[in-house]
């Protein structure tokens, strides 16, 4: 394939606007779903600035927010391949002139790269919002800020890192729904949903209880507070990644059951 068709396969995904019928549904449905979202920031930042304001405000706790990434990317991945079924266009989609292993790959990293953007973004925004309170607010100060950015930095940089294939895992789901192996789908809801939550409760895996410190508010973070076994861990599930989304395209290619 050539890598100026990739691109264009990756950036089809990244401008993907959901489902057609859900959107026919309701002609304001995603106006309700801006205005829900926004109601939801608003509380949350009226809530720590209330903390923060009485001083009871462990900012780097704030991160705490975002620990939905990880179930949020994989369901990014389920529903790119879902959304061509419910769009009624996973005949175009299928019958491309394309190894079924480009097509999954480009919707993988699209959603990789959807993912990248919204780290950034939560993370200017977060660390913005922290640096204001330490300009108003005399009970936090720079060394916070700075404090609270390497927490960020420590923990979404695992984020980044493992949700390749959690994304690529989620794109799996979603395939075998649609394939001969439709039977075990239970089993591997069930099986991918608990090594979610077993993943929070690995030591060292998630952020480590001294990166949130409870009692004071001022402290040094410490950079990749994690054991030397995360980086190789990590190495192998890009590894496994791979494996994972040549086995999707074979049941693409082999297994497809419409």
């Amino acid at each position: 394939m050539d890598s100026a068709v990739f691109r264009n396969l990756v950036w089809h995904e990244l401008k993907g606007k959901g489902s057609w019928k859900k959107q026919n549904r309701s002609r304001v449905s995603k106006s309700w779903w801006l205005a829900y979202c926004m109601i939801i920031f608003i509380a949350l930042i009226v809530t720590a600035t209330y903390f923060a304001v009485n001083n009871t405000l462990q900012v780097n706790s704030i991160w705490y927010v975002t620990m939905g990434f990880p179930y949020m990317v994989f369901f990014w991945g389920y529903g790119c391949v879902k959304r061509e079924w419910e769009n009624d266009t996973y005949g175009w989609w299928l019958t491309m002139p394309y190894p079924r292993t480009k097509l999954v790959m480009a919707k993988w990293l699209g959603i990789w790269l959807k993912l990248l953007a919204g780290i950034v973004i939560v993370f200017v925004v977060l660390s913005a919002y922290v640096l204001i309170l330490s300009l108003v607010l005399p009970n936090y100060s720079l060394a916070t800020v700075g404090s609270f950015m390497i927490t960020g930095i420590d923990w979404l940089t695992l984020v980044a890192g493992f949700s390749p294939l959690i994304i690529s895992l989620g794109i799996l789901t979603s395939i075998i729904q649609y394939s001969t192996l439709r039977p075990i789908s239970p089993v591997v809801w069930i099986v991918f949903m608990s090594g979610l939550s077993l993943i929070f409760q690995l030591p060292d895996v998630v952020i480590p209880e001294n990166m949130i410190q409870q009692e004071t508010i001022h402290f040094e973070a410490e950079w990749f507070p994690y054991s030397w076994e995360t980086p190789l861990i990590m190495g192998a599930s890009w590894i496994l990644t791979y494996v994972v989304l040549r086995f999707t395209a074979y049941l693409l290619e082999k297994k497809l059951d419409l």
